[in-house]
């Protein structure tokens, strides 16, 4: 472990039977002091975390019930780019939807509220910590799906062409589909998303709210980074982590798993970061 800029770098492979002793470990203080909820949120184009896929796979489900053993509340909720409803909203309308899963923690007697996610889903509750108030913290789990880099594939680019020269034409409520990139479990690859132009630009363009490291900086709650190191999305993630703001309680933690597998993976430092959060 070292610190760096008012954060602490860890690297996490403990095993399935040191998480469940964290979780008991943790279970007093989350109860004892504050009840935190945590809003979990999804990756591109796949389910609610803790939900089975047409794969038959399930991402995030131990991460979720170690949560919950401990005494955190959790919503995982389903999002505007899951499989099901494939980019129906902007993605600011899309982050907007958080305070609905926010509300429903505080109604089932959340009263301090952490945002997290996965993938796409990390890069919106770090979008959501930059735009909105009233949180005390963020967990990003492999954040991903920054235009910055993705927009320089032929496939995309050319995508976002079409989608501007679409708006411009006045079709930017007309579904077509664009080329975009995904990346699951085996690595990175080229797929195609069907929405409107517009909405394709509100996830892609230079100015898009997707844009990580713009987000990050803007944050004034601490960050949690998980970053899996076979995740080919994270290569740079210790850059963008370190232009949060300095706070003690910023991590950034290396865990042993692919992109898909890293909630899982991260499940002990979730605990012990949650543990620390819920004592500050």
């Amino acid at each position: 472990m070292h610190r760096r800029r008012g954060a602490v770098i860890v690297r996490f492979t403990r095993g399935l039977a040191a998480v469940a002793l964290l979780a008991l470990a943790f279970a007093a203080p989350a109860a004892a002091q504050q009840r935190i909820g945590i809003v979990l949120l999804h990756g591109k184009l796949g389910v609610p975390l803790g939900t089975t896929s047409g794969r038959a796979e399930t991402f995030g489900a131990g991460l979720i019930a170690a949560l919950r053993n401990a005494g955190y509340l959790v919503a995982a909720p389903e999002m505007c780019w899951s499989r099901q409803r494939g980019y129906d909203k902007t993605y600011p309308d899309c982050v907007a939807e958080i305070d609905a899963a926010i509300a429903q923690l505080k109604a089932q007697g959340a009263t301090a509220i952490v945002v997290g996610g996965l993938s796409l889903g990390g890069n919106g509750a770090i979008a959501y910590g930059a735009t909105h108030t009233g949180i005390v913290g963020i967990v990003g789990f492999g954040p991903a799906d920054d235009p910055t880099r993705k927009s320089e594939r032929p496939e995309v680019m050319a995508s976002l062409t079409r989608a501007r020269q679409l708006v411009a034409q006045g079709q930017g409520d007309v579904k077509t589909t664009f080329g975009d990139v995904n990346t699951g479990g085996g690595g990175s690859y080229a797929m195609t998303v069907t929405t409107t132009p517009r909405i394709f630009l509100s996830f892609n363009d230079s100015d898009a709210l997707t844009h990580i490291p713009a987000n990050v900086a803007k944050l004034t709650v601490p960050i949690l980074w998980i970053a899996g190191d076979s995740d080919p999305t994270q290569r740079a993630s210790r850059l963008m982590f370190d232009k949060a703001p300095a706070n003690p309680l910023n991590r950034y933690v290396e865990v042993h798993a692919n992109h898909l597998a890293t909630p899982d993976a991260g499940t002990a430092a979730t605990l012990e970061w949650l543990a620390a959060l819920g004592k500050s």
